[in-house]
């Protein structure tokens, strides 16, 4: 694949030095595989979680001390979640920090990755990984929008349907983030 498509959504993303932890926060990494067809990974969390069970959701976690920054925090939740090394992530960039409904600050890192690498849902964490192409994206899976309140202002969150999985909230916010940045850079594929 071209690395066309990286460079031009790292031109949006964020890349000054990491905010400080100094409360409760959260990182995710949006993988983008770096292959002919080139789609986000998502996971579903397993069934048995007390919090956010089912939910489908970008592999990261909550910092903990120890992570010398929010991005090792994403990378040590990866490698826990679904096995992927930190040599196998190729980091982009981020994007703004926001909020889950319930508050927490989670910082989303944008990267690519390697398809062939092996990969496994801990069974601990995670019912599947499955992979969702640009394309598809492209060609409309957003089935409705979902309307949230956030500090007294209404905001509007696309909700997608990729073969029986629901993509929503948080994850589908910041996967409508990167499909903002891949219609103004026009790069939807390699």
């Amino acid at each position: 694949m071209s690395a066309g498509m990286f460079e031009a959504i790292s031109q949006y993303l964020i890349h000054d030095p990491l905010i400080d932890v100094v409360q409760p926060q959260a990182a995710v990494i949006l993988l983008i595989s770096n292959d002919d067809n080139p789609s986000i990974l998502f996971t579903k969390r397993a069934a048995h979680l007390r919090q956010h069970p089912g939910e489908v959701c970008f592999p990261g976690g909550m910092w903990e001390q120890g992570d010398i920054d929010l991005f090792a925090t994403a990378q040590r939740e990866v490698h826990e979640e679904i096995g992927l090394p930190n040599t196998g992530i190729q980091l982009l960039g981020r994007l703004p920090q926001s909020h889950t409904r319930a508050g927490t600050p989670v910082t989303p890192f944008v990267a690519s990755f390697d398809p062939g690498l092996p990969l496994y849902a801990s069974p601990d964490e995670l019912d599947s990984i499955f992979l969702v192409p640009l394309s598809v994206f492209k060609e409309g899976i957003q089935v409705r929008e979902d309307t949230f309140e956030r500090h007294g202002r209404m905001i509007q969150i696309p909700v997608y349907h990729y073969q029986g999985y629901e993509i929503w909230g948080f994850t589908a916010a910041v996967t409508a983030q990167l499909l903002d940045i891949l219609t103004r850079t026009n790069n939807w594929s390699a």
